[in-house]
């Protein structure tokens, strides 16, 4: 069946209050706090810079897969170690890559068994990273090591 015309509403839109815009002023700021109402305002805090390194994540993804030994094609982040590392709508730092091939990419996304291999899939893949570079990405690998440890001890 086609429709010859728009659809139509059975009853009308009606605003129930006319929209107003109050501009701020001292005068209304003042009766504000008089009356006791308060306005708060959210601070905004952003978190702190992830490190990222292409030439780390390049290196990472040349690796063998840390799970069944097969050329690796990402550098998979760590997930689910409620670590404070990744969330939603965040990722871990490069630091924290480890190479996987596809299909163990969505195993371990989908398996909490192989997510709780990551820290020592982590530790093979750093300690490689810390034979291989030097300067910042080395300093960036040592103190992901160390993090490692401080939790695994915890």
């Amino acid at each position: 069946m086609k429709r010859t015309g728009p659809i139509k509403r059975k009853t009308p839109l009606k605003a129930r209050q006319p929209m107003r815009r109050a501009k701020p002023n001292a005068q209304s700021n003042a009766q504000n706090s008089q009356k006791g109402r308060h306005k708060v305002q959210k601070v905004a805090q952003k978190a702190p810079a992830r490190w990222r390194s292409p030439e780390y994540l390049a290196f990472v993804r040349m690796l063998p897969c840390c799970v069944c030994g097969a050329p690796a094609d990402d550098a998979h982040h760590v997930i689910g170690l409620h670590w404070g590392l990744s969330g939603m709508g965040t990722t871990a730092p490069d630091s924290y890559a480890m190479p996987v091939c596809r299909s163990c990419h969505q195993d371990i996304h989908r398996l909490p068994e192989l997510q709780r291999c990551q820290p020592g899939w982590l530790r093979h893949t750093i300690s490689r990273g810390m034979r291989e570079f030097k300067g910042d990405i080395r300093e960036a690998l040592v103190q992901a090591w160390r993090f490692i440890e401080s939790k695994e001890a915890a």
